[in-house]
């Protein structure tokens, strides 16, 4: 009955102990939470927010279509600069990957170009995605090419 006694009494304090372990711990985190939220001035890295493109891009909406090893596929070319573009499509291709793009140009004019994708939201959820597409460079492109972008910079100045 003795042993019995101690062993009731040496498991109530364990559960005590435990108990108080784990309440003086989540005070202190929920303490600390707020301590770092209620904290204002960060400092921040000097690139943040920064643009890392070497050309700046002009909002466009020129129908556009690549042709790769899987055939012909119409696109919407978004954006574009000198070095290159965002384009829509519901399959974006693999990083890395080379192809010729066919853009249509104002009054009808066919734009040819060599790219490559440089990023791609294929990944990213439905729900995260605004426009499905990627960002490409362009490798080569032709004389024209060059002429109208740089003729839409001057139109939005």
């Amino acid at each position: 009955m003795y042993t019995s006694a101690i062993l009731i009494y040496g498991v109530i304090v364990c559960f005590l102990g435990v108990t108080v372990v784990f309440l003086v711990y989540y005070f202190w985190r929920v303490h600390n939470r707020f301590d770092l939220d209620s904290h204002t001035s960060m400092k921040l890295p000097r690139n943040v927010g920064e643009e890392k493109r070497k050309h700046p891009r002009a909002d466009i909406d020129w129908f556009a279509w690549m042709e790769n090893a899987y055939g012909i596929i119409e696109l919407k070319v978004r954006n574009i600069s000198l070095g290159g573009a965002f384009i829509c499509c519901k399959n974006p291709l693999s990083l890395g990957e080379f192809f010729n793009l066919t853009m249509m140009g104002p009054d009808n004019e066919p734009l040819k170009a060599t790219a490559q994708v440089v990023w791609s939201n294929a990944n990213v959820p439905d729900e995260k995605v605004i426009n499905r597409g990627m960002g490409i460079r362009f490798i080569k492109m032709s004389d024209r090419h060059i002429q109208l972008v740089r003729q839409i910079f001057r139109e939005t100045d």
